[in-house]
């Protein structure tokens, strides 16, 4: 059911009171990044040939970043049919996502950070084999106005990270690449039973069976060394939801098990997990790392597909949003028992559709 939409003028009016409070900690005439964030938009799944006016109410809501997640633009799929995929169709697809005015004028008003999934990589489920990874890649970084001399632009694969605010009030968002290094995923030999009715895939036992690749994962380790009250962890994919077969960590689950070890064995605190690409909304949440570790799933921008959510997944908290949606991420950074962070799923025309809260305090490592 849906909640009507909050009123975001008195939701601006107590941000800009944080921020005046915040400010007081900022140094003057420090980078931008040194401004805590209070506000984070994001969102995955968006055809480029429609008019994406989404676009207007994410602005609208005024967030201090939006984060890409991937699939923002479908290149090897025309609303009908899989199509052949060349730089130069790349450019054509980009430049018209570029030119959708309500995009646009997202991007003139907000930072944005932005990841792949495999429309926007350029092949349908690929990873490591794609042979237009690498054009790919320096398309899509031209694309976001990657500065060159970024780390991104440093290494193979779109993964990075920055640190925004200065203690006690810095989050840490950490974009993942899911494509550049995955192997290929294992076609499930069966479609029902625990794999679900909609899944084609099933998990890869082997301990070869990559999906970051080793110096992605040697990066994030370095990362999550890095001191920061909260961290935002984006994939493409679902990360915690493993039963569905789709395209997902699941069908890498000693991968899967890894990033939960990493975050106990790095003793990384406050650790938030965003994803797209499923063409609905959910929030998930698991104990099997050193803490409950919640994810936050949006999708899709400009579809949806009511049959995916009938896959299964035990770890859903809360039901699924199954129209045009974005999500927030709002920071209470002054809150009493600690940084209170409250996700919100809205839709097209701006009303809220689900939410959900959780305190800082209760993602922290007990010794």
């Amino acid at each position: 059911m849906s909640i009507r939409n909050p009123d975001w003028g008195a939701v601006v009016q107590a941000r800009l009171a944080v921020a005046v409070l915040l400010f007081s900690v900022t140094t003057t005439g420090a980078h931008a990044d040194s401004h805590a964030l209070t506000r984070i938009a994001f969102g995955s799944c968006a055809f480029q040939w429609e008019d994406q006016a989404i676009f207007h109410r994410v602005a609208e809501t005024n967030p201090d970043l939006y984060l890409s997640l991937g699939d923002a633009i479908y290149a090897d799929f025309n609303g009908k049919e899989v199509v052949p995929v060349t730089p130069e169709s790349l450019r054509a697809d980009w430049h018209r996502q570029g030119s959708i005015p309500a995009f646009r004028k997202l991007r003139e008003r907000v930072p944005v950070m932005a990841t792949w999934d495999n429309h926007d990589y350029g092949c349908h489920d690929c990873g490591s084999e794609f042979a237009l990874k690498e054009e790919s890649e320096a398309i899509f970084l031209d694309f976001w106005q990657v500065p060159e001399e970024a780390e991104v632009r440093q290494h193979p694969g779109v993964y990075q990270s920055r640190i925004f605010g200065v203690a006690p009030y810095r989050a840490q968002v950490i974009l993942l690449d899911t494509r550049t290094f995955r192997d290929r995923q294992l076609t499930a030999k069966r479609r029902e039973g625990s794999l679900g009715s909609l899944g084609k895939y099933e998990p890869n036992p082997d301990p070869a069976a990559r999906l970051l690749g080793e110096a992605q994962w040697a990066w994030l380790e370095q990362q999550l060394g890095r001191p920061a009250e909260l961290r935002f962890i984006a994939s493409s994919t679902q990360i915690v939801p493993d039963q569905k077969g789709m395209d997902e960590w699941g069908n890498y689950p000693l991968e899967r098990q890894r990033l939960f070890r990493m975050v106990e064995e790095t003793g990384a605190e406050g650790v938030v997990l965003l994803s797209g690409n499923v063409h609905f909304a959910e929030f998930s949440q698991t104990n099997e790392g050193p803490y409950p570790l919640f994810e936050f799933t949006s999708s899709g921008l400009t579809h949806v597909d009511d049959r995916y959510p009938e896959a299964p997944n035990d770890f859903r908290v809360a039901y699924p949003v199954v129209e045009p949606n974005f999500g927030l991420v709002d920071i209470d950074w002054l809150a009493d028992e600690g940084p209170l962070i409250t996700f919100r799923v809205v839709n097209e025309k701006g009303l809220q559709l689900m939410s959900h809260s959780i305190s800082a305090s209760h993602l922290v490592i007990h010794l």
